[in-house]
């Protein structure tokens, strides 16, 4: 690389010195020191940029590490809450079998079933199907005059949904 072209710079005096000071110490002349503590400058700006950027990307990776590992967890702890879903729902039914004929038993699984496959879950959670709430003239609630048990089951409206 040859050095041909010419810049200018303005100093003041005692910068001057020093950079003729370092120049006799290292045995060059000013130009060569000067043209070597430009590149030199040159060269750690450089690394400085990519440092910086190695460091965006370091922190990018661990940003990244930290979403996976609460992603991770989080899935966990849905299949945690499935899994005790699951033994709720199978403790339930295992009373019900308890207190209810087989045949009211095999009447609510059909209707559950169907009532999913109909997507019908929406509706019974806002009440909209179930008829839950609604009141008749005398201030009675639909529910008053179903087939309830003592636990609650409402089966005439199980019973209706299946026909």
């Amino acid at each position: 690389m040859a050095r041909d072209r010419e810049i200018t710079f303005y100093s003041d005096e005692q910068t001057l010195r020093e950079l003729d000071e370092l120049a006799d110490e290292q045995d060059t002349t000013r130009s060569t020191l000067v043209f070597e503590l430009v590149r030199e400058g040159l060269r750690r700006e450089r690394e400085g940029a990519v440092s910086a950027e190695t460091r965006a990307s370091e922190r990018l990776q661990d940003l990244l590490d930290d979403g996976l590992t609460e992603m991770e967890d989080t899935a966990r702890e849905m299949q945690d809450l499935n899994a005790k879903t699951g033994v709720y729902a199978v403790a339930a039914f295992e009373l019900v079998k308890q207190q209810h004929g087989e045949a009211a038993i095999r009447e609510a699984l059909q209707t559950g079933a169907r009532r999913l496959r109909e997507d019908d879950v929406d509706d019974l959670a806002s009440g909209e199907s179930d008829g839950q709430g609604a009141t008749d003239d005398q201030g009675v609630t639909a529910e008053d005059d179903t087939d309830q048990d003592s636990s609650g089951l409402d089966f005439e409206a199980l019973r209706e949904g299946n026909q």
